[in-house]
């Protein structure tokens, strides 16, 4: 893989492309004879976090912890339940469908399923047109020469227009799909576990070129993954997320090299190594199974989330929340212990 920007391109004073306020987004469990739920399952609760312009922030933890719920709810593709989420200055929690119209514009999705995503009734030429149509982008004629020059910079054929999904490998499916949310140039793009349904040969292909297109185009993008590799690669900086809420917050290399909060240690040391006698020389950390299961976000645990199967843990972490802080600059986590 070609090494990507190792700083984002925004200056260090700039405002940033999106800021993300206390957000959280609560789901109801079960209901009564009168609707009112029996519990609430806290998918995502109180995150915050900022991304500039031209930087990739990775958004990682384990299934069901909440990332892709983030994601969605940062393009109001699912409403928040509480919280902010500000585009370019612009909050767009309140927006109606029509004003969140031209917004859209400026931040796209890349999905998981490269071919759940696709309509298989259109053909891909259609698919990453639609876009430019629906923003009334251009004349046909120019809607079609963009979609050739998208197709190209992808790494697909100009003639491949024609073809419907299922013609495709699924190495090029995720191709139409970046080349569809690059069709309208946004300043934002939410991927979400982009190359996970992918051989890792074609992940290496599809991450490097992801890498590319930030390079020439400046787009910031919140990168939604579960492989450690690929975001060491990829991000400028990495927020650990755990049961609904962010443990830790750092740049790159500092959380991979000296990561503070427990959970995010245990996450790192867990990484597969081709020899494992190498890998707590090569992470610095030994390796640890963490005990007990994730918990039911349906019914947290009080205090930290974490605590049950935490090794730090003390009696104030069973009862007090911990505090998002500064640990060092540029690095927040939340825990008592550090």
């Amino acid at each position: 893989m070609n090494h990507p920007l190792e700083q984002n391109n925004s200056s260090p004073n700039a405002a940033p492309l999106l800021t993300v306020e206390q957000l959280s987004r609560h789901f109801p469990l079960g209901g009564n004879l009168w609707g009112k739920p029996h519990r609430w399952v806290k998918a995502v609760d109180g995150v915050s976090f900022a991304l500039n312009r031209g930087e990739t922030l990775a958004l990682v933890g384990e299934s069901g912890c909440g990332k892709t719920t983030t994601g969605r709810m940062v393009l109001r593709l699912i409403p928040p339940t509480a919280g902010r989420v500000l585009l370019e200055g612009t909050d767009l929690s309140g927006l109606s469908a029509r004003d969140l119209v031209p917004h859209r514009r400026r931040m796209q999705m890349i999905f998981q399923d490269p071919y759940a995503s696709l309509n298989p009734r259109m053909t891909a030429g259609a698919m990453v047109e639609e876009p430019l149509a629906i923003h009334r982008i251009g004349t046909p004629a120019e809607r079609k020469d963009r979609v050739a020059a998208l197709f190209q910079r992808v790494g697909l054929r100009p003639d491949q227009r024609t073809m419907y999904p299922h013609q495709f490998s699924g190495g090029q499916r995720q191709r139409v799909g970046i080349a569809r949310a690059l069709a309208l140039d946004p300043a934002l793009i939410v991927a979400d576990e982009p190359v996970s349904a992918l051989d890792v040969s074609i992940q290496a292909q599809v991450v490097n070129l992801l890498a590319g297109l930030q390079a020439e185009r400046g787009m910031a993008y919140l990168f939604i993954s579960h492989d450690l590799a690929v975001v060491r690669h990829l991000a400028h900086r990495v927020a650990v997320m755990y049961l609904g809420r962010l443990a830790e917050l750092a740049p790159r290399e500092e959380l991979f090299s000296r990561p503070r909060h427990p959970y995010t240690q245990a996450l790192l040391a867990a990484v597969p190594s081709a020899d494992p006698a190498v890998a707590p020389r090569r992470t610095g950390l030994p390796r640890t199974l963490l005990g007990g299961e994730v918990p039911d976000p349906a019914n947290a645990p009080p205090g930290c989330a974490f605590h049950p199967r935490c090794p730090l843990a003390r009696e104030h972490c069973r009862g007090t929340p911990p505090p998002w802080r500064e640990i060092q600059p540029a690095h927040w986590a939340a825990c008592h212990e550090i």
